[in-house]
């Protein structure tokens, strides 16, 4: 196999890995933040807290942890590592190599570099957020955060009013920048 096809076999297989790893996030984080059972410390309600790092996503309710890891933010950053350190390796192949190479390199960096801290910075304003009344609902996708909560409920009445919040999630972030890099090795170089 000639080297460009090398890497245009691998760039396809970076864009077929992102669309993988978007649904093994979407289907690891739609059950996220909920108890959809009436076994542990919430049963069938929300997370009231909630803890976002590089070991993934944990969730709270009543002072415990929801059953449940949440692992999609390591697996995504994995997969970054792993694809910007072969591709580092595979340079000396072209300037094809090397325009994946740095293509991801910045996803890496803007997906752990910058996500990480946006994710502290999401947990601390959702978890005041969630601390500020009743939790209505908590969802979690690969691209947004979101909340929502009771801010006025008559006495034993409906809530009247809903607040909402919604962040980003830096796990988009990486699943574009994977995507990118795949993009990038399709591209023809000039002439």
């Amino acid at each position: 196999m000639t080297r460009s096809r090398l890497l245009t076999v691998w760039a396809a297989l970076c864009l077929l890995g992102a669309l993988l790893l978007w649904g093994v996030t979407l289907l690891d984080l739609s059950f996220a933040g909920h108890s959809w059972n009436d076994s542990g410390p919430c049963p069938y309600s929300p997370a009231d807290r909630v803890r976002y790092g590089l070991g993934g996503f944990s969730f709270f309710c009543g002072g415990q942890r929801m059953p449940g890891a949440h692992p999609s933010y390591p697996l995504v950053v994995a997969a970054l590592v792993l694809n910007t350190l072969l591709l580092w390796l595979a340079r000396g192949r072209g300037e094809q190599a090397r325009r994946m190479g740095r293509v991801s390199l910045w996803a890496l960096l803007l997906t752990l570099g910058l996500g990480w801290p946006v994710l502290k910075g999401v947990e601390r304003v959702q978890n005041d957020f969630l601390a500020g009344g009743e939790v209505v609902a908590l969802d979690t996708r690969p691209a947004l955060f979101s909340a929502r909560r009771c801010e006025v409920r008559p006495e034993n009445g409906p809530c009247t009013q809903v607040g909402r919040l919604t962040l980003p999630n830096p796990v988009a972030w990486g699943l574009l920048g994977l995507g990118l890099t795949g993009a990038a090795g399709l591209r023809r170089g000039r002439p």
